[in-house]
């Protein structure tokens, strides 16, 4: 039954409305009472659906953040600002799996208009750099400002719209780097005509400042195919490869998604062969480092994340050491826009069937006890990390993490190190705005040693923090796996 997806925000892509009667006009509005009563829906939504609500902030602190935002709900707030003052909350609670997506037929409008940023961005060493040749302004060119906003403001006021595990920072910078970049301007700023630009080209200290026209998201995005770093990203973005590093006798195996099917499916199946050839060879070849790359992975399905670990793993272990759900019926039923509602209550009544103080535990035959797998490697581990690791992908490195022999090098995960809200995603519908209002139902606790260096609320935090340095980036090369290579070397 469970999916491990990291979400995003909103996809901003056409919509077949033809011959439809569009549910937002241009200008569309709510009144202060449409508002008021979505919001008081959103907010017993999360109080009887949502199991995370309170993983990391107090109750007292969650009410305290619901009624200062209602209290923002005032007559003539705009449909952005409503769903800012909404986004408010999600991203306090936070989980890496919260969403709140516009409609699709406001969505495929607004993709329309000519108000969107036009220039792909990459994130670096605290500082936000220019990712494509654009007008006068040069690939690799540092922001200084966007619109009087200062580099610094222009990170935070963004990065609100990325929800992570905890308290983690590093997930909401990187995700600038993406092609959500313009809607998240977009949340922010509201409609630009023309942004303001302040940089500084490579080697020069000079702030220049230049003045460019927004465009459609379609030309952003046509940008965005012909970034600078495209070529460094698709060297990491297989599925899932396995090569030998001859020289330092190493392993080297990528897997950047678990998202290959469940159990059952003919893509989790190739995926158990591929494992399995790989750490026989492994074994045979009596190979003494592994690096395992799992930068970019996002999450997938179980037990594919489980599966891989089987074949690293020192000790006896489960997905998780508890994990609950805080109904077994579908509260607001009205609302709810997923196809497995008739579905949903059996499952959650067979898995979760352990009821105590006003939760709904997993029974235990869910949650097996793994073994290692006799083919499990026995030598030094290298973890591969980075900020877009999250769900089923962070559950896997903090497993990973948790053993001695492990060594891991990149950034902090956007996915939590001891738990998150995972496994089964749920979506309603708003009644008034129509915002669709998503999130995952089981709290998890994974099955981790307790760390000096990992707080509650952290990601994954590497032993050795590197990032892609400046100069790197503009040749497109690797610095975390030349790291990795080094460190070896050293062993």
């Amino acid at each position: 039954m469970k999916i491990i997806i990291l979400s995003s925000l909103i996809l901003l892509i056409s919509c077949k409305t033809e011959n439809k009667k569009p549910e937002f006009k241009e200008d569309y509005s709510l009144s202060k009472q449409e508002m008021l009563q979505d919001f008081e829906m959103f907010e017993s939504i999360y109080e009887k659906a949502n199991a995370g609500l309170y993983k990391y902030r107090s109750k007292s602190e969650i009410d305290s953040v619901f009624r200062k935002n209602k209290a923002e709900i005032k007559d003539h707030v705009s449909y952005r600002e409503f769903y800012n003052i909404l986004w408010n909350v999600i991203d306090y609670t936070g989980s890496c799996h919260n969403e709140l997506t516009y409609p699709d037929s406001l969505d495929n409008h607004l993709s329309k208009q000519k108000i969107f940023f036009p220039i792909p961005l990459k994130y670096l060493e605290n500082k936000i750099y220019t990712n494509l040749d654009y007008k006068n302004i040069p690939t690799g060119s540092e922001i200084i400002s966007i619109n009087n906003m200062s580099a610094d403001q222009f990170l935070t006021s963004l990065g609100k719209y990325v929800s992570t595990d905890g308290f983690n920072k590093t997930g909401k910078n990187i995700k600038i780097e993406t092609d959500w970049l313009p809607f998240y301007i977009y949340l922010a700023m509201g409609k630009q005509n023309q942004f303001e630009i302040e940089y500084k080209t490579i080697n020069s200290d000079i702030i220049k400042k230049s003045s460019i026209i927004s465009v459609p998201y379609k030309d952003f995005y046509a940008n965005y195919n012909k970034r600078h770093s495209k070529e460094f990203e698709h060297t990491i973005s297989k599925d899932y490869a396995y090569k030998l590093l001859d020289s330092i006798n190493t392993g080297l195996l990528e897997v950047h998604t678990f998202g290959m099917g469940g159990p059952d499916t003919d893509g989790h199946k190739k995926y158990a062969v591929f494992l399995d050839s790989v750490f026989t060879t492994l074994k045979t070849k009596k190979v003494k480092n592994l690096i395992v790359d799992v930068r970019g992975n996002g999450g997938g399905n179980d037990p594919n994340d489980i599966l891989l670990y089987s074949y690293l793993a020192q000790r006896e272990f489960r997905e998780n050491k508890t994990a609950f759900t805080i109904f077994q019926d579908i509260p607001f039923p009205k609302y709810y826009i997923d196809d497995d509602i008739d579905e949903l209550p059996g499952e959650l009544k067979e898995e979760h069937s352990i009821y105590k103080h006003g939760k709904y535990y997993q029974n235990e035959s869910f949650n097996k006890i793994w073994k290692p797998n006799t083919n499990a490697f026995q030598g030094t581990i290298i973890l591969l990390i980075d900020p877009y690791v999250a769900s089923a992908g962070s559950l896997f490195a903090s497993l990973v993490k948790s053993d001695e022999n492990t060594i891991v090098i990149g950034e902090e995960t956007l996915g939590g190190y001891y738990g998150h809200t995972g496994h089964i995603p749920v979506t309603y519908k708003l009644p008034n705005s129509k915002l669709k209002l998503s999130f995952s139902i089981v709290d998890i606790e994974q099955d981790v040693k307790e760390l000096s260096d990992e707080k509650f609320g952290d990601g994954i935090r590497p032993d050795f923090k590197v990032v892609q340095s400046h100069k790197d980036f503009m040749s497109n090369k690797d610095t975390q796996m030349n790291f990795a290579m080094e460190r070896i070397k050293k062993l």
